[in-house]
């Protein structure tokens, strides 16, 4: 599959190249032109290819969305077709972490509803999003798998991310709709920061 990453800090090169391992072709952007992006790849484990925005919403078959939250509204654009295309919002509702941590204020809103409705003609999957990373990818016991969780509107959405996120050593588990479980993974909610293994039989 030729997956594009919308964000080149942290989540969207841990990702990316954890995806391009399993066999996935992978395109990743920053927003701004691609010279620095190629600085910032190049010392990879993967190859990811830095592209335009442009470029990568023209050529990718599933997005993952990994840019800080405060750039959400400006990424998703409202002029771009999404066409049905996967979406996978792997953001938090985070303002900032300097010096302290600031949580934006939804008004009983959900950060991956307000996602949806910025790209009404996606298929929105929630993931990623609930461990910090060092967790997500510290090693695990022998014969152990960590879970991670999804929510998602789309049946066939939440089980091609499932597929990704098993091909990549986890095992998956599918919560809900984003209006109960999405709004549940975020900061918060009862399944952030929650780690729960899986054997590998399961």
């Amino acid at each position: 599959m030729k997956i594009g990453i919308l964000g080149a800090g942290t989540v969207g090169t841990t990702l990316g190249t954890h995806l391009a391992a399993a066999g996935h072709q992978i395109l990743i952007t920053n927003g701004r032109e691609t010279v620095s992006l190629a600085e910032t790849v190049r010392g990879l484990d993967q190859p990811l290819e830095p592209v335009t925005v442009d470029d990568l919403l023209d050529q990718a078959d599933m997005i993952l969305l990994a840019v800080p939250w405060r750039n959400v509204r400006d990424v998703l654009r409202k002029d771009i077709d999404w066409g049905g295309r996967i979406v996978v919002d792997a953001t938090n509702i985070i303002l900032s972490i300097i010096p302290d941590i600031q949580v934006d204020n939804l008004e009983g809103d959900s950060g991956s509803e307000i996602v949806t409705r910025l790209a009404p003609s996606a298929r929105v999957v929630k993931a990623f999003n609930t461990l910090p990373f060092a967790t997500m990818f510290a090693p695990v016991p022998t014969g152990f798998r960590r879970v991670l969780f999804v929510a998602g509107d789309d049946p066939d959405a939440v089980s091609a991310v499932s597929g990704l996120i098993e091909q990549i050593g986890f095992q998956s588990v599918a919560i809900g709709p984003l209006a109960t479980a999405g709004r549940q993974m975020e900061i918060g909610g009862p399944f952030s920061r929650l780690e729960l293994f899986a054997t590998d039989a399961a």
